[in-house]
């Protein structure tokens, strides 16, 4: 995850860094980082949920068994991929 910090992006690791390299030893910092990720991970996990149960309101049946037969054929694109094939920055999304 990237944040903008007067104008410059950071990811949050070194936001997390920054903020803590005087209050904690490099270890216990690397510990909030992961503890921060983990967290934002799982809040898109939830997020995630949360859409994949409103499916049925927004896609018709037909339009469902049609991305299930892409799913389980494989017949998808890495998120990563496309991204850069549009040109897009992680950070941006």
């Amino acid at each position: 995850m990237n944040v903008k910090n007067g104008g410059k992006v950071m990811t949050l690791s070194k936001k997390i860094q920054e903020m803590l390299k005087d209050e904690l030893r490099p270890e216990n910092i690397k510990t909030v980082i992961d503890i921060a990720e983990f967290l934002k991970l799982k809040e898109n996990q939830s997020l995630w949920a949360n859409i994949d149960e409103a499916d049925a309101e927004y896609i018709s049946k037909e339009e469902y068994l049609r991305i299930e037969k892409i799913k389980s054929n494989g017949e998808f694109i890495n998120q990563d991929t496309l991204l850069k094939e549009l040109d897009i920055d992680d950070y941006e999304i």
